[in-house]
């Protein structure tokens, strides 16, 4: 079957509209057909994990995914099991603005919208980053498709990427991605074989580009890890002190106390007293 083939003015109400911009909720009775399309196109997963098939490729995506896609890239997305859903929030344009973008902000860039990669540019958002995105959309989906308003959410999200970019522009892909995504508790609590495992690479090699760019080995990066994810708990919930401990990945109360007052010179119960929030 041949491959469908978008064009903008069909997603528009006028044609004076400089953009479209929905939110969509893909499930398995629905994955989209592979197509191409005249136009640029900037998404992001506000919920779920699926597939984006780009290229010939197919890449796992999740909640907090931004990918730009360009005008001449073919994809879809799919779903990773039958009864997920996928919730994504895109905003597609004419391809003439990226110039302007590129002429005023980007002048000769090769990343971006510019890429000649063989897969699009994509970064993975904080939880923070993506409630704030989302936040502007909401109040985007209720105003003029007008080119002010394209401006305005597009300069957000290119401010956005070159912050995270430039925070991790020293460190491999693959080491920053596992870097981000190595915060849950049940990779936590896995430890160094979930940390690799989000790599893609041996222990050994981790070891030497951890050494290499951050000064560390990679059980300090494990409980480095482990630590922020307690602090963010002491901080921001009323988890008790050994719930914490357990979630974050360590295996006794006493070796988590030593561990926290080592790195932070608090024990945890000082950490609290001096940074709890009270909403």
């Amino acid at each position: 079957m041949a491959d469908t083939h978008f064009k903008l003015n069909a997603f528009l109400d006028n044609e004076k509209e400089a953009f479209h911009v929905a939110r969509t909720t893909i499930s398995s009775q629905n994955d989209l057909r592979m197509h191409k399309h005249g136009f640029a196109e900037v998404f992001w997963i506000k919920s779920g994990r699926g597939i984006h098939v780009i290229n010939g490729n197919e890449i796992p995506i999740e909640k907090g995914t931004l990918c730009l896609v360009r005008p001449e890239d073919n994809h879809t997305f799919k779903l990773s099991k039958s009864k997920d859903n996928l919730v994504i929030t895109n905003i597609a344009f004419y391809k003439e603005s990226l110039s302007c973008f590129r002429n005023r902000y980007f002048p000769n860039s090769k990343s971006y919208f510019w890429s000649t990669d063989q897969l699009p540019f994509t970064v993975l958002l904080d939880t923070d980053q993506l409630n704030e995105l989302s936040a502007i959309t909401d109040r985007l989906l209720s105003q003029s498709r007008n080119y002010l308003n394209l401006d305005s959410i597009m300069i957000h999200i290119f401010k956005l990427i070159s912050k995270i970019e430039s925070n991790q522009e020293h460190l491999p892909h693959w080491l920053a991605y596992a870097l981000e995504n190595f915060v849950t508790p049940e990779l936590l609590k896995e430890g160094t074989p979930a940390f690799v495992n989000l790599t893609q690479r041996s222990v050994d090699h981790v070891n030497r580009v951890l050494k290499k760019h951050l000064k560390q080995t990679l059980t300090e990066t494990i409980i480095k890890a482990r630590l922020q994810h307690a602090s963010q708990q002491l901080i921001m919930t009323n988890s008790s002190i050994k719930s914490i401990c357990y979630s974050c990945g360590f295996d006794s109360i006493s070796y988590f106390y030593r561990t926290y007052k080592k790195y932070t010179g608090l024990t945890p119960a000082e950490y609290r007293k001096k940074n709890h929030k009270v909403f």
